[in-house]
């Protein structure tokens, strides 16, 4: 059965440990990287720094990164182009080998990968690999695609839709917000407390309906490539 799989290492054992050391609070999200392209060994990273700090200097003296180009500049957001070094390029060839990027994000010196396995077992012979390379890596969560992934069967209450789809409506999921919490809550006619709990309800129960996720609790977690 397909296997989608969260795993985390560290920033140490893989990229961007000078950048942590120097910006502890810095967050990095992947948008594309080019694994197996020996042509364009690059990733377009977001940088947010929540003290608007440019962060090239960091860039430039750490040691994974062989290049960065700066493509935008948003009001403490970067947009860069980055090449990675050999040694970086290679540790993600073994922790995606025979697996499928599905999204990367770092911050505090941790390293996050959403991967996509076709079968289950290649998950397991995937820890063997990294274990052999002597990584360690955690999978903190594993769900399995079964026959009803993508159907709309999605455990809303009928207020929960409602809150939902208002919210929806007037833009409260927009970044900035076109309302603000307290107002929805006025239209629909309940408190800013009640109207906070229902949305999270609800976005619980669509994550939970879309992505058939088992949670795996952090005394679960099993840590890989350990001996």
């Amino acid at each position: 059965m397909t296997t989608i799989a969260e795993l985390r290492i560290s920033a140490e054992q893989f990229a961007l440990e000078e950048l942590f050391e120097r910006y502890p609070g810095v967050c990095v999200d992947v948008l594309r990287t080019a694994a197996h392209d020996t042509a364009s060994p690059a990733s377009l990273l977001w940088f947010d720094h929540s003290d608007s700090t440019d962060v090239e200097p960091a860039l430039a003296a750490d040691e994974s990164v062989e290049a960065a180009t700066l493509l935008a500049d948003l009001n403490g957001k970067w947009l860069y182009q980055v090449e990675w070094t050999a040694s970086v390029r290679e540790t993600l060839a073994t922790l995606l080998e025979s697996s499928t990027l599905l999204g990367a994000s770092a911050k505090e010196s941790q390293w996050r990968f959403r991967t996509l396995f076709p079968r289950h077992e290649q998950l397991a012979t995937a820890h063997d690999r990294w274990e052999s390379h002597g990584l360690s890596i955690t999978v903190e969560r594993i769900s399995e695609l079964d026959e009803t992934f993508g159907r709309s069967e999605f455990t809303l209450t009928d207020e929960q839709r409602e809150a939902f789809v208002i919210a929806h409506q007037r833009g409260y999921f927009k970044v900035p917000r076109d309302v603000t919490l307290t107002e929805l809550a006025d239209e629909i006619g309940i408190t800013q407390q009640a109207l906070s709990e229902r949305l999270r309800r609800a976005h619980n129960s669509l994550a939970e309906s879309t992505l058939h996720l088992a949670e795996i609790t952090e005394n679960e977690a099993e840590p890989l490539g350990r001996g």
